[in-house]
């Protein structure tokens, strides 16, 4: 057993404390750990006589943890959710695949890529679960690179010294609007029609916001904000009903299939590459280049590329 600096406290009693506090109960920690209950009950024991707190009270049956307990589990748990990251690299450099899947991307397409991914994914291969990580594109890109998600889902550029990627797939600008909006008689958006129309918009310093921008201040006009949101996706609720209309791109826009909303192009439009990315270096084993394969079939299929179209290159 590892002590941890001449203290008495080992780390797999920090373990057995964490695993105490985040099921609720001992015999669940018990369970999660694959050690019995009076051995958890134990350690809980001990650990509270060489700290010299009260760790836990019960409290109809589950056991509440103390501030104290807080206090330590919060740096208790960073570091095994380190230890566990460290175990991940180690695997993957050796070409070990974990039964379970991690994925970062940004919320966005847990509308609809991911789910249909995940079930095309199922009838091909067998594994235990998947993990989401979401955020935006910075923040994917932060969760590969430290370990958290084993494949990441964004767009173009990314640092290639510390990524690889496989392309998935392309996009141009486009304008979603409500059922029965004005902009549904047209076949292309221009900046003079955005004169005026209220925006459901996100956060300064994103992408389709300084598009929103451009255009509109292209025209000499101020954009009319109605609702900004902080996660890309969201705003497509409140173009539904009817409270404005976003600024978006054809794959993102792909995943609003099941909302009663229209998409029509906007005219200058920028080209978006998006990719599968994972740390450089890193060995996939075959649960994962299959991943890769089957996120890149249903990213273009959302993307309205024709079966056997122009697919993207294999993982090298």
């Amino acid at each position: 057993m590892v002590e941890i600096s001449k203290t008495g406290i080992t780390l797999r009693q920090l373990q057995i404390l964490r695993e105490v506090v985040r099921s609720g109960s001992e015999r669940s920690a018990a369970k999660a750990l694959g050690i019995t209950q009076p051995a958890v009950s134990q350690q809980v024991r001990i650990l509270e006589g060489l700290l010299g707190v009260q760790l836990f009270v019960r409290d109809k049956g589950r056991l509440v943890p103390t501030a104290h307990t807080m206090t330590l589990f919060r740096d208790t748990d960073a570091t095994f959710l380190q230890i566990e990251r460290v175990a991940k690299t180690v695997a993957s450099l050796k070409g070990v695949d974990s039964d379970t899947i991690s994925i970062a991307a940004p919320h966005i397409f847990s509308l609809r890529l991911l789910p249909e991914a995940f079930c095309k994914l199922r009838s091909r291969q067998s594994f235990a679960g998947m993990v989401l990580k979401s955020g935006t594109y910075p923040e994917v890109a932060e969760h590969v690179l430290e370990g958290r998600a084993d494949l990441g889902i964004a767009r173009l550029p990314l640092d290639g010294n510390v990524f690889d990627w496989c392309p998935a797939t392309t996009a141009t600008n486009v304008y979603v609007c409500p059922r029965g909006h004005r902009f549904t008689q047209k076949d292309i958006i221009r900046p003079e029609d955005l004169v005026g129309e209220a925006l459901a918009d996100v956060e300064p310093g994103m992408q389709s916001h300084l598009m929103n921008e451009n255009a509109m201040r292209y025209m000499g006009a101020e954009p009319h904000l109605a609702i900004q949101v902080d996660v890309i996706g969201q705003e497509v609720s409140f173009v539904a009903a009817g409270l404005g209309i976003s600024s978006s791109n054809t794959f993102a826009a792909s995943q609003f299939a099941s909302f009663p909303v229209e998409v029509r192009p906007f005219e200058p439009s920028a080209l978006y590459h998006y990719v599968i990315f994972w740390q450089k270096g890193r060995k996939l084993g075959a649960l994962l280049q299959e991943t890769i394969k089957v996120l890149v079939e249903c990213a273009q299929v959302d993307a309205g590329v024709p079966e056997g179209g122009n697919r993207a290159q294999g993982v090298q």
